[in-house]
C-alpha cells in the first residue's frame, strides 16, 4: 500500500511470528484485489478491460465497492472511486508531477469518465459502462485495518491497536488497562508533534489532509485531494479532517469526502450519522468539531 503499519497486541503468550505471518497474508490478499500498483490485481485488470467487459472480483472487493457507492450517494458525489484519471492528470498518481498545469479542456474530457454509476455489479462481476477507472486508495487502508482487527479478535487478542498509514482501529484497552491514547498530528508543516490527544476504545479513526502531499507551480499550491465534481485540486481553508467511527473503513472514506465538501454540509452529514464524529483543523489554528467529538478528548 506504499506505507508502513504498526500493530500493538496486549496479552500473554502471544505467538507473534504466527500472528505476523497471518497479517502479511491478509494484506497480500487485499493488495492483489485492490492495488493499482500491481498489474495483475483485480482492480488493475478491471481498469485495463474494455467497455462492456466484465471482471470477476472477490467478496472483499464487492464489500468496498458497495460501501463506495453508499458514500458517493450520501456525500452528493464528493467521494468517488473513479477519480483515478484526474489524480493521474494532476500528477498525484504513478506518473509523477506534470510538466504543466492541466487545461480546462483536458479536465473536462476526463470528467466524462468520472462517476461510480459507470460501474455496475452483478453478483461477483463488475461491468464497465464507459472508459472508467477505479481507485480504492481513499478507503482500502481503512478496510485493511478493520480486517486485521477482526482477525485479532477471532484469535482471542481482544486488546489491540492496528495502524496502517495513519488509519487506526483500536479494540479493548492498552497495557495500562485504559482507553487507547492516540495523537492527532499537527497540520503545521514545521511541527510533527500531536496537537490533540484522543482516547478511544473499540473505534476506528482516520485523518485526511492536504498539508503534506502537494506541489507548487508559479507560487500556487496544488494539493493531492481532487474534487470529482470540479476535476481540480480542492481549494478551501481545511488543513485536515479527522473522523471517528465504529469501523476504520467508514472513517477513511468520510475523512476524504469531508475534505471536498463544504464544511457546513459536512458537519450536517456527520450529525445525521450514528456513532460518527469529526474534527476539522482549519487555517489560522482554528478547529471545529461535531457535537459528540469532545467526549473523546480528555
Amino acid at each position: 500500500m506504499g506505507t508502513t503499519y504498526t500493530i500493538k497486541l496486549i496479552g500473554e503468550n502471544i505467538n507473534t511470528d504466527n500472528i505476523q505471518d497471518s497479517i502479511a497474508s491478509i494484506l497480500d490478499h487485499i493488495n492483489h484485489q485492490m492495488s493499482t500498483y500491481i498489474d495483475t490485481s483485480r482492480i488493475s485488470i478491471f481498469n485495463k478491460s474494455d467497455i462492456n467487459d466484465s471482471t470477476r472480483v472477490g467478496n472483499d472487493f464487492i464489500h468496498i465497492l458497495n460501501k463506495s457507492i453508499y458514500y458517493n450517494n450520501i456525500t452528493n458525489g464528493a467521494f468517488d472511486i473513479t477519480i483515478k484519471p484526474l489524480v493521474e492528470l494532476w500528477g498525484f498518481g504513478a506518473t509523477g508531477t506534470p510538466d504543466s498545469i492541466p487545461t480546462d479542456k483536458e479536465i473536462d474530457s476526463l470528467l466524462n469518465y468520472i462517476g461510480i454509476d459507470n460501474i455496475t455489479v452483478n453478483k461477483n462481476y463488475l461491468h464497465k459502462m464507459s472508459n472508467v477507472n477505479a481507485d480504492f486508495s481513499a478507503i482500502a487502508k481503512g478496510h485493511a485495518v478493520d480486517k486485521i482487527s477482526s482477525y485479532l479478535t477471532k484469535v482471542d487478542i481482544p486488546n489491540h491497536m492496528v495502524e496502517i498509514g495513519g488509519e487506526i482501529k483500536v479494540s479493548g484497552f492498552n497495557s495500562d488497562g485504559n482507553s487507547w491514547h492516540i495523537g492527532i498530528q499537527n497540520p503545521n508543516e514545521n511541527d510533527i508533534s500531536p496537537f490533540i490527544n484522543i482516547f478511544l476504545t473499540d473505534k476506528g479513526m482516520a485523518t485526511s489532509g492536504n498539508y503534506r502531499n502537494y506541489y507548487t507551480v508559479n507560487g500556487k499550491k496544488y494539493a493531492h485531494i481532487i474534487s470529482p465534481i470540479t476535476g481540480k485540486p480542492i481549494e478551501n481553508n481545511i488543513l485536515s479532517v479527522t473522523v471517528i467511527s465504529d469501523d476504520c473503513l467508514d472513517a477513511d472514506a468520510l475523512a476524504t469526502a469531508l475534505m471536498v465538501m463544504n464544511i457546513n454540509q459536512g458537519l450536517k452529514l456527520i450529525e445525521n450519522l450514528e456513532d460518527t464524529e469529526v474534527l476539522y483543523t482549519l487555517e489560522n489554528n482554528k478547529i471545529l468539531y461535531s457535537s459528540g467529538f469532545k467526549s473523546f478528548i480528555h
